[in-house]
């Protein structure tokens, strides 16, 4: 194998246990180039974990595998620090990325990472699977470009896969599987038409939504079958679709987990 040929398999496993009434980190396994920087109790109560790539992004070939374990009672916040970069791939070698999370009754995990920025030749694959006791609360979001656009990058990845499940007691509550092949005539994949932006989420809480976030002809949400609520945008501007994303995001949490706004520092 030669040095431009090699990959790179980072490894992240983590465990969060409520001691004495505070949620505490008890098991951090790290292996390059994923690693955290060390968590931070919000006013809240929340444990929030960066999640860092020192490197220049995700290349051709690479494995990342996440994996985060919530106890009973511990409340979770874990974002990323920057954006995840989707290096291009002249092999076409597929990237990939598997998540993992369990959160036991009584606990709540919330993963909301930047945005991922797939480069003109990137392939990405990635799933998150999350399994739920009853009476556990969970909250994600996924926010995507259609690439480098100021470069004139607009979809010109190449291959870039997702597919998200959430289960509960061996039912289903979610399932979201996204693909898209740009080709030469493409122009408008799904709900974004000349849009450049998209996002999606999912939270499962105790409570009941009454107010529905919504921002016409760019945000929408409801609930699945399972009682799980999904939420889909899209804007032509990151900044904008940021907006309307944080705006829901406090929204759902208030109503879903009767939680506090989130008051996080960069």
């Amino acid at each position: 194998m030669t040095l431009g040929q090699r990959t790179r398999t980072g490894l992240l496993h983590l465990t969060f246990e409520q001691q004495r009434g505070r949620t505490v980190l008890t098991r951090d396994l790290q292996k390059a180039p994923l690693m955290i920087i060390r968590p931070f109790e919000l006013p809240c109560g929340t444990l929030m974990v960066f999640v860092v790539n020192p490197t220049g992004g995700v290349l051709g070939g690479d494995h990342s595998e996440i994996v985060a374990e919530v106890g009973a009672g511990a409340r979770v916040l874990i974002l990323t620090q920057s954006a995840t970069r989707l290096q291009p791939s002249p092999s076409g070698a597929v990237a990939t990325q598997d998540i993992r999370f369990t959160v036991a009754a009584g606990g709540r995990l919330e993963y909301y990472p930047e945005r991922t920025l797939p480069f003109a030749g990137s392939a990405f694959h990635q799933t998150l699977r999350a399994e739920l006791e009853d009476g556990a609360e969970l909250g994600l979001t996924e926010t995507l470009a259609s690439g480098r656009v100021q470069m004139g990058e607009r979809l010109a990845f190449a291959d870039y896969r997702s597919r998200v499940e959430i289960w509960r007691g061996g039912e289903r509550l979610y399932l979201d599987r996204l693909k898209l092949q740009p080709g030469e005539f493409t122009r408008a994949p799904g709900i974004w038409g000349d849009w450049d932006y998209a996002a999606s989420g999912v939270w499962v809480g105790s409570q009941e939504v009454t107010d529905w976030p919504a921002v016409l002809g760019q945000l929408a949400c409801s609930h699945t079958a399972g009682g799980a609520v999904w939420l889909r945008a899209a804007s032509a501007r990151g900044p904008t679709l940021d907006r309307a994303l944080g705006a829901a995001r406090e929204s759902l949490r208030a109503q879903l987990f009767g939680a506090r706004a989130l008051q996080v520092r960069r």
